[in-house]
């Protein structure tokens, strides 16, 4: 009787981990953007340099630039615009992987020359294009509470435009502390990693990327 309750013990821990960190691998090469220009995504960044994670970044990328492939199409760092390549993949090299970071700044936003309805409209160009192209969309809110908002506030605007598209989610705790994250992965049947902090992003990246 013993041994067979700690089957079942051991059993039912194995699902509830199963269930807490699901299986997740996402393909490269990968390009970053920000999904409401706030500093969330320079966070992101950072982890990807300390993993050794090869990506191609830009702040405001376009559908065109997504398009293009590794190497944006020859895009360039500009005023308002922040553009970094290292995929070692050859350029035109189609991205597996389109990671958007959430997180609203009104000053992030005027400071690339966007509005928030310019903003959507440039993730619903980015969305439509990687679902046409089977680019897999992750969603990734690191911003804790602060990045949370009322309904119809920017940063809920940024979230329920890419919620409903997103193949994988990665969020903090904090940040799904109402459970938007885990209900818009149900509704979907997508996965969604919880993490405890952004600083977890490195054991993360690492895992499903293959690092």
């Amino acid at each position: 009787m013993r041994r067979f309750l700690l089957v079942l013990i051991v059993v039912s821990l194995v699902s509830v981990f199963a269930f807490a960190e699901p299986e997740v691998q996402l393909g490269l090469p990968v390009v970053i953007t920000s999904a409401g220009q706030s500093a969330e995504v320079e966070t992101v960044n950072y982890v990807a340099d300390e993993v050794g994670l090869k990506y191609d970044y830009c702040d405001v990328l376009s559908k065109d630039e997504l398009a293009a492939g590794v190497g944006l199409g020859g895009a360039k760092s500009a005023i308002g615009k922040h553009v970094t390549t290292l995929s070692p993949d050859p350029e035109g090299t189609k991205f597996q992987s389109l990671v958007l970071v959430l997180g609203a700044s009104l000053k992030g936003m005027g400071a690339s020359g966007l509005s928030v309805d310019t903003e959507v409209d440039r993730l619903k160009d980015l969305i439509e294009y990687a679902k046409a192209n089977e680019i897999k969309i992750v969603a990734i809110a690191i911003g804790g509470e602060i990045q949370r908002g009322l309904p119809g506030s920017p940063i809920e605007t940024m979230i329920d435009t890419v919620a409903p598209h997103a193949d994988v989610f990665v969020v903090t705790k904090d940040s799904n502390g109402d459970g938007k994250f885990t209900k818009a992965a149900e509704d979907r049947n997508v996965p969604i990693v919880e993490i405890d902090s952004a600083f977890d992003l490195l054991d993360t990246f690492t895992q499903v990327f293959g690092l």
